[in-house]
């Protein structure tokens, strides 16, 4: 990361596990300094809203959407699904972005799936799950 974002400074990866079957969030901290012009959550927020315009799997979450969920954001909520969510919170001197994903879908069998398509020059979602698929056991919607 540090190579592709010229960054000076490593960040630190905080992946959130829990005691439930599938699902994970993965919360990457970002201080002002490592930016080499100011920048806001918001501002934060549009560069990836912008970069995943349109695609089928990554989701950029609108700014508070934490809220909905009682300012929760339950890691377990993409169980079932091969898609990723991505969520900015902070202010301007330190911001956190998270993502939350089905640990053995998008984050495995879901990932390999996506890159196979690729390379084979199909749809990317060819055979993904990206809506809920009410797995047993899981607290998909």
């Amino acid at each position: 990361m540090c190579a592709q974002c010229g960054l000076s400074v490593a960040p630190a990866f905080l992946p959130i596990v829990a005691d439930f079957p599938r699902g994970m969030a993965v919360t990457l901290p970002l201080h002002r300094a490592y930016f080499k012009k100011p920048i806001s959550p918001a501002g934060l927020w549009e560069v990836y809203a912008a970069h995943y315009a349109g695609s089928p799997v990554v989701k950029p979450l609108p700014l508070g959407a934490e809220q909905a969920e009682g300012g929760f954001f339950a890691a377990n909520a993409l169980a079932g699904r091969d898609g990723m969510e991505l969520l900015v919170t902070g202010n301007e001197e330190r911001m956190l972005v998270h993502a939350r994903f089905d640990n053995l879908g998008k984050g495995a069998s879901g990932a390999a799936l996506q890159c196979m398509n690729l390379m084979l020059g199909l749809d990317e979602t060819t055979g993904l799950a990206l809506e809920s698929t009410n797995c047993k056991g899981t607290n998909a919607p």
